[in-house]
Protein backbone atom coordinates (compact mmCIF):
# COMPACT_ATOMS: atom_id res chain seq x y z
CA UNK A 1 0.00 0.00 0.00
CA UNK A 2 2.79 2.44 0.92
CA UNK A 3 4.57 1.63 -2.36
CA UNK A 4 1.41 2.44 -4.37
CA UNK A 5 0.94 5.73 -2.52
CA UNK A 6 4.57 6.74 -3.07
CA UNK A 7 4.36 5.85 -6.77
CA UNK A 8 1.17 7.90 -7.14
CA UNK A 9 2.76 10.92 -5.44
CA UNK A 10 5.88 10.74 -7.59
CA UNK A 11 3.94 10.39 -10.85
CA UNK A 12 1.56 13.24 -9.99
CA UNK A 13 4.42 15.58 -9.06
CA UNK A 14 6.13 14.90 -12.39
CA UNK A 15 2.99 15.69 -14.38
CA UNK A 16 2.62 19.09 -12.64
CA UNK A 17 5.95 20.32 -13.98
CA UNK A 18 5.17 22.03 -17.28
CA UNK A 19 7.39 21.27 -20.26
CA UNK A 20 9.67 24.13 -21.13
CA UNK A 21 9.83 26.39 -24.11
CA UNK A 22 12.49 28.79 -25.28
CA UNK A 23 12.61 32.40 -26.46
CA UNK A 24 15.75 33.37 -28.38
CA UNK A 25 17.15 36.40 -30.15
CA UNK A 26 20.24 37.18 -32.15
CA UNK A 27 22.71 39.94 -31.36
CA UNK A 28 24.53 39.64 -34.70
CA UNK A 29 23.45 38.61 -38.18
CA UNK A 30 25.53 36.20 -40.20
CA UNK A 31 24.89 35.12 -43.80
CA UNK A 32 26.46 31.88 -44.98
CA UNK A 33 26.67 30.28 -48.40
CA UNK A 34 28.93 27.77 -50.12
CA UNK A 35 31.68 30.35 -50.56
CA UNK A 36 31.80 31.43 -46.88
CA UNK A 37 30.15 33.45 -44.12
CA UNK A 38 30.03 37.16 -43.40
CA UNK A 39 28.61 39.20 -40.52
CA UNK A 40 26.44 42.20 -41.27
CA UNK A 41 27.58 45.58 -39.89
CA UNK A 42 25.86 46.45 -36.60
CA UNK A 43 23.47 49.04 -38.07
CA UNK A 44 22.35 46.70 -40.88
CA UNK A 45 21.43 43.71 -38.71
CA UNK A 46 18.07 41.95 -39.02
CA UNK A 47 16.72 41.23 -35.53
CA UNK A 48 15.28 37.75 -35.20
CA UNK A 49 12.84 36.35 -32.67
CA UNK A 50 12.80 32.59 -32.19
CA UNK A 51 10.48 30.46 -30.07
CA UNK A 52 10.55 26.71 -29.67
CA UNK A 53 8.97 24.19 -27.35
CA UNK A 54 9.53 20.62 -26.28
CA UNK A 55 6.51 19.47 -28.26
CA UNK A 56 8.52 20.25 -31.42
CA UNK A 57 6.84 23.54 -32.39
CA UNK A 58 9.12 26.34 -33.58
CA UNK A 59 8.79 29.85 -34.95
CA UNK A 60 11.71 31.75 -36.50
CA UNK A 61 10.74 35.37 -37.18
CA UNK A 62 12.68 37.86 -39.27
CA UNK A 63 11.79 40.69 -41.62
CA UNK A 64 7.98 40.84 -41.83
CA UNK A 65 7.02 37.28 -40.95
CA UNK A 66 7.93 33.93 -39.47
CA UNK A 67 8.90 30.47 -40.60
CA UNK A 68 6.79 28.13 -38.51
CA UNK A 69 6.49 24.41 -38.15
CA UNK A 70 6.58 21.38 -35.95
CA UNK A 71 9.13 18.58 -35.89
CA UNK A 72 10.39 15.89 -33.54
CA UNK A 73 12.64 17.45 -30.91
CA UNK A 74 15.96 15.69 -30.40
CA UNK A 75 17.42 16.03 -26.89
CA UNK A 76 21.01 14.80 -26.81
CA UNK A 77 22.37 15.36 -23.29
CA UNK A 78 20.92 18.87 -23.02
CA UNK A 79 21.60 19.83 -26.63
CA UNK A 80 18.14 20.48 -28.05
CA UNK A 81 17.70 20.24 -31.81
CA UNK A 82 14.72 21.21 -33.96
CA UNK A 83 15.11 20.52 -37.70
CA UNK A 84 12.27 21.28 -40.09
CA UNK A 85 12.22 21.04 -43.87
CA UNK A 86 10.41 23.53 -46.13
CA UNK A 87 8.88 25.56 -43.29
CA UNK A 88 6.40 28.05 -44.76
CA UNK A 89 6.85 31.79 -44.24
CA UNK A 90 3.78 33.43 -42.70
CA UNK A 91 3.76 36.39 -45.11
CA UNK A 92 4.58 34.77 -48.43
CA UNK A 93 6.09 37.02 -51.04
CA UNK A 94 5.39 36.13 -54.66
CA UNK A 95 6.88 32.71 -55.33
CA UNK A 96 6.85 31.70 -51.64
CA UNK A 97 9.66 31.84 -49.16
CA UNK A 98 10.00 28.38 -47.59
CA UNK A 99 13.18 27.53 -45.70
CA UNK A 100 14.79 24.55 -44.05
CA UNK A 101 15.15 25.41 -40.36
CA UNK A 102 17.82 24.15 -37.99
CA UNK A 103 17.66 25.34 -34.40
CA UNK A 104 20.09 24.20 -31.71
CA UNK A 105 19.93 25.27 -28.05
CA UNK A 106 22.45 24.31 -25.37
CA UNK A 107 20.09 24.01 -22.42
CA UNK A 108 22.65 24.54 -19.63
CA UNK A 109 24.11 27.72 -21.14
CA UNK A 110 21.09 29.30 -22.83
CA UNK A 111 22.95 29.82 -26.08
CA UNK A 112 22.06 28.50 -29.48
CA UNK A 113 22.28 28.68 -33.23
CA UNK A 114 19.69 29.07 -35.97
CA UNK A 115 19.96 28.46 -39.71
CA UNK A 116 17.00 29.68 -41.76
CA UNK A 117 17.35 30.39 -45.45
CA UNK A 118 20.69 32.16 -45.79
CA UNK A 119 20.71 33.36 -42.18
CA UNK A 120 23.04 31.51 -39.80
CA UNK A 121 23.19 33.25 -36.44
CA UNK A 122 24.22 32.62 -32.85
CA UNK A 123 21.45 33.12 -30.30
CA UNK A 124 20.87 34.02 -26.67
CA UNK A 125 17.95 32.01 -25.27
CA UNK A 126 15.72 32.14 -22.19
CA UNK A 127 13.70 29.20 -20.87
CA UNK A 128 10.07 29.73 -19.87
CA UNK A 129 7.07 27.57 -18.99
CA UNK A 130 5.31 26.40 -22.14
CA UNK A 131 1.89 27.43 -20.78
CA UNK A 132 2.81 31.08 -21.43
CA UNK A 133 2.40 30.29 -25.14
CA UNK A 134 4.64 30.79 -28.15
CA UNK A 135 5.20 34.41 -29.02
CA UNK A 136 5.79 35.91 -32.42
Amino acid sequence: MLTLLLAALLSSSKSEIPPDAWDCENTVEVWCAVDGCAAQPEGEMTPMSITASRDGAFSVCAYTGCWEGKTTLIDQAGRLLWAGDAAPFSTKPEGGFEADITLLIIEKEGVGFVRAGGLASPLLCTRRPVDQGLTE
